[in-house]
């Protein structure tokens, strides 16, 4: 069978589209999920997932045959064995994704294609970009992380927006400087091993989950134990809250027992734990969801914007802490 266990559910409470550019079959039995919403940029990597949530339909697929059509060219064609793919642009213009889901005889059995468009670079950041190269202490990993936020992802934390509105522009402030830190601290190429670290272990018992799943993972970096003891999950938070001690021998303990807990974990919460930070659109609006929630725990009723200016910033550099390492308790 070659829908992985990663592919055959969408998180509790979410729909595809929170995922990325979705397109859900008529009958619901499968969907595909574009990590990069609709205009990709030129030469730049893009990842399709499909998800096969019919048990009946899951037990029939066998692989998956993609095709890639740009404008007039001829189409790209690609098989895998998995229901997850990348791609890169050649071409500025239009670009057609369309997936056959094949039996062992390779017959259809469902099919989902998608339309989307092909952007040049951003040219205000290109022309930004060109000045910075010629000022001293230009850094070329800034630049590719500049341009992955400004090109893939600025729609996603454009978005993000409180549970509880306030005035400001605080909020988004924080939530860029959490997506900028998680791209520059974890590339691409870092960031997607580590992903397919984490699918490994569910899939295929490969590696230890809740080991993997200690550090950040996802373009926010998102600790996934903070993620099932902070926010509600489908309704509901899926670890009681723990505090990790400052002493570093009392801290690795605790932090055993954490891991032992998102390790027992049914495997369906841990399945929604992997897909939410796999894909940026979620990665980034439950990274904002965190940062809400952190703010309301140690510091209720503190404007966002307060928290970037007052006391220093002292506040943001807790949050970012607790984020980062924990939550961690205070000495």
């Amino acid at each position: 069978m070659a829908v992985r266990k990663t592919e055959s559910r969408i998180p509790a409470g979410l729909q595809p589209s929170d995922l990325g550019q979705a397109l859900v079959a008529p009958d619901n039995r499968c969907c595909m999920v574009s990590f990069i919403h609709s205009p990709l940029v030129l030469n730049r990597e893009n990842t399709y997932v499909v998800f096969v949530t019919d048990a009946a339909l899951a037990g029939n697929i066998s692989n998956y045959e993609w095709t890639f059509t740009e404008n007039a060219s001829p189409p790209s064609v690609q098989t895998t064995e998995s229901g997850e793919i990348t791609y890169i642009p050649q071409a500025t213009g239009d670009l057609e994704v369309k997936v056959r889901l094949l039996d062992a005889g390779a017959t259809e059995q469902a099919s989902l294609t998608i339309s989307q468009k092909i952007f040049e670079l951003n040219e205000e950041l290109e022309t930004l970009i060109a000045a910075a190269k010629n000022a001293a202490g230009a850094v070329e990993g800034n630049i590719e992380v500049e341009r992955e936020l400004i090109n893939d992802f600025n729609t996603y934390y454009q978005e993000v927006a409180l549970q509880n509105a306030e005035s400001g522009e605080g909020f988004k402030q924080f939530v860029f400087s959490m997506v900028y830190d998680g791209a520059l601290q974890q590339p691409p190429a870092a960031r997607k091993q580590r992903l397919a670290d984490l699918a490994a272990a569910i899939n295929d018992g490969a590696g230890d989950y809740a080991t993997l799943a200690t550090a950040g993972a996802g373009v926010c970096s998102i600790r996934l134990s903070s993620l099932a003891m902070i926010v509600p999950l489908g309704g509901a938070k899926w670890l009681p809250w723990q505090e990790l001690p400052e002493d570093a021998n009392q801290r690795a303990f605790a932090d055993q027992q954490l891991r032992d807990d998102l390790g027992k974990l049914e495997e369906a919460k841990r399945i929604d734990l992997f897909n939410i930070v796999r894909f940026p659109k979620s990665n980034i609006n439950f990274c904002g969801h965190l940062l809400e929630a952190l703010r309301d725990k140690y510091f209720s009723g503190t404007n966002f914007s307060d928290v970037l200016s007052g006391m220093s910033g002292t506040r943001s550099h807790w949050i970012m802490r607790h984020y980062r390492e924990g939550p961690v308790a205070h000495s």
